[in-house]
């Protein structure tokens, strides 16, 4: 063994000692990406033939905004044979209770997803709810997650003609809705993986204890 790796610094000797006289502060480097070009990126996914990539980065954020337990589209895209883009599976209670992420409440539920890009979203969501209902399954909530900006007013009176017609809970997330899931619970790694976009590398400090109180 190399005699100097042998022998602590003189640094780790003394901040073992009096940690309390040192920086707690923790650093680590992490992805991001600017809000606006984040909006664009989504906005201009048709453009580039990237529906299905869309996909799966809907099912992914989800997974970590809405309910873990959903089960991955394994066929056709556009909902294939089951009609959704994906669905809830059943998760025994002691296991949903444990989750750190996600509503419990889908463990015991059945709720169907349909993702659309299309520009025209109006149509789309009627025709999406219509075919998921039409299984016969026993579906308590559907959720429709477009790259569209859509405003409140309309999204609010398509939810509640939906809910009206089919007697099954709809709720519709937009950009606006995934823009801000990202940006504020820092879901960059999900943009990176799923649609393959190039991340800035930036320093993220995180005040430990000692540092906040001293900033205090």
């Amino acid at each position: 063994m190399d005699k100097g790796s042998a022998n602590p610094s003189y640094r780790e000797f003394m901040r073992a000692r009096r940690p309390q006289l040192y920086s707690d502060t923790l650093h680590v480097e992490v992805g991001e990406l600017d809000r606006r070009q984040f909006e664009f990126h989504l906005q201009s996914l048709t453009s580039r033939k990237e529906e299905t990539a869309f996909e799966n980065f809907a099912r992914v954020l989800a997974e970590r905004e809405l309910c873990p337990n959903l089960i991955p589209q394994t066929g056709p895209t556009g909902g294939g044979d089951s009609k959704v883009d994906t669905e809830t599976y059943p998760v025994a209670p002691s296991i949903a209770t444990l989750w750190y992420e996600g509503d419990p409440a889908s463990a015991g539920q059945r709720w169907g997803f349909a993702v659309s890009a299309k520009a025209d979203w109006k149509p789309k969501v009627r025709s999406d709810v219509a075919k998921i209902v039409a299984t016969g399954r026993s579906y308590i909530l559907i959720y429709f997650i477009s790259n569209q900006a859509i405003k409140d007013k309309d999204r609010a009176e398509m939810e509640d003609a939906l809910a009206a017609e089919h007697g099954v809970h709809v709720r519709i997330l937009d950009r606006s809705w995934i823009v801000e899931k990202v940006v504020r619970h820092r879901r960059w790694d999900i943009v990176a993986e799923t649609l393959q976009f190039e991340l800035t590398r930036k320093v993220v400090s995180t005040p430990g204890p000692l540092d906040a109180g001293r900033l205090r």
